[in-house]
C-alpha cells in the first residue's frame, strides 16, 4: 500500500468532505453543502500578504491519497507575520481527519507541514493529537487555562474607547494588515486610551447553539480576545475595559493569560477555564503566539 501526501486542491473536495464525515459524527449528519460552508474559512482564506511559493500548494491543507481515494486530511492556516522587525511564517492546525488504518502516516505529513513554518500553534487538539504534538514534535504548552470574566458593572470610566471601522484609522502597518485580513470573519478592533498610552484589542464574538436541549438551546455569547497590544494598560483597568466590552450584550469575556504576562489576574468575577494551547517557536526570537490567523479567529 503506497500512500501519497499532496496539497489540497479543488479536485479533492468530495473526498475531503467524505473523510471529514467518516471521522466526525456531527459532520456525517449534515449535507455536503452545509459542511463545506462550515469549512470555507480555512479552505478558502487568502491574506493580503502573499505566502512564499513553497507553501502555496499546501495553503489549505494536505490530503492522503490511496490511489485516487482521499483517506486523510490535515487542515492548516499559514500566514506571513511580523514582530519587532522579524518576518516569520506562522502555521495553525485546523480540522484533521484520517481514516482508520492510515493514521500511521500522520507523522510523515506533520513533519512535512511543520517544516514549512517558523512558529506553530494548535489551540484545540483532541487528546491523541495533543500527545503526538508534545511527545513527538516537541510542542510546548503555552497556556493551560483561559480567564473568563463574568459581568460586574463598573460605572467610573477613566478611559476613552474607539471602535476601529476602517484600516486607515490604524497608523501601525502590522495592525492595519491584521485588521484588513480578519474583517471578513467578524473580528473587531477596539482602541483603548488613558490619554498617555493606547492598547488595541482584537476580538470576536462566538454564538453557539445547544442542539440537543429542548429549552435554553441558545448559549450566551462569548467575546474572545484574540490579540492585545498593551497588557499593562489592560491589567491596570481591566474591570472597566471588560465591562465596556460586556455592555454590548456579551456577558462573557475571555482572554488568554499569556497575553497579560507578566501580570496575573484574580477576582471573584474571574473564572479559570481549562484549555490546551500548544505552540512551537523555532525562530529563537520568543515570538508571542496570539489567536489571529487561527481557527479561533475565523471558524464559526
Amino acid at each position: 500500500m503506497k500512500i501519497e501526501i499532496k496539497g489540497y486542491t479543488e479536485q479533492y473536495k468530495q473526498g475531503f468532505l467524505q473523510c471529514l464525515k467518516n471521522n466526525y459524527p456531527w459532520m456525517a449528519e449534515v449535507t455536503d453543502e452545509e459542511l463545506y460552508e462550515w469549512t470555507k474559512p480555512f479552505m478558502e482564506y487568502d491574506w493580503k500578504e502573499d505566502l512564499p511559493a513553497e507553501i502555496k500548494p499546501y495553503q489549505h491543507g494536505m490530503v492522503f491519497l490511496d490511489g485516487q481515494q482521499v483517506v486523510g486530511f490535515l487542515g492548516f492556516i499559514y500566514a506571513k507575520r511580523h514582530w519587532q522587525g522579524h518576518e516569520y511564517i506562522y502555521q495553525n492546525g485546523t480540522t484533521w481527519a484520517v481514516n482508520e488504518g492510515y493514521r500511521i502516516y500522520l507523522f510523515k505529513a506533520l513533519k512535512q507541514a511543520d517544516a514549512l513554518a517558523d512558529v506553530l500553534g494548535d489551540f484545540t487538539p483532541v487528546k491523541a493529537v495533543e500527545e503526538t504534538l508534545t511527545k513527538v514534535f516537541k510542542y510546548k504548552y503555552i497556556d493551560h487555562k483561559v480567564y473568563r470574566f463574568y459581568p460586574v458593572p463598573c460605572f467610573h470610566e477613566k478611559l476613552t474607547y474607539q471602535m476601529i471601522l476602517d484600516e486607515k484609522d490604524l497608523t501601525d502597518e502590522i495592525l492595519r494588515m491584521e485588521f484588513h485580513d480578519h474583517q471578513p470573519y467578524g473580528v473587531k478592533c477596539l482602541k483603548v486610551s488613558d490619554g498617555q498610552q493606547d492598547s488595541f484589542i482584537f476580538f470576536r464574538v462566538n454564538h453557539r447553539i445547544r442542539k440537543h436541549r429542548r429549552v435554553f438551546r441558545k448559549r450566551r455569547s462569548i467575546l474572545k480576545i484574540l490579540k492585545l497590544t498593551n497588557p499593562d494598560l489592560f491589567c491596570n483597568h481591566y474591570r472597566e475595559i471588560v465591562w465596556h466590552l460586556q455592555k454590548g450584550e456579551h456577558p462573557y469575556v475571555q482572554i488568554e493569560p499569556r497575553f497579560l504576562l507578566p501580570h496575573k489576574l484574580t477576582g471573584f468575577e474571574i473564572k479559570e477555564k481549562k484549555v490546551v494551547r500548544l505552540g512551537l517557536d523555532k525562530t529563537g526570537w520568543d515570538v508571542p503566539i496570539d489567536l489571529l490567523y487561527s481557527e479561533e479567529a475565523i471558524l464559526p
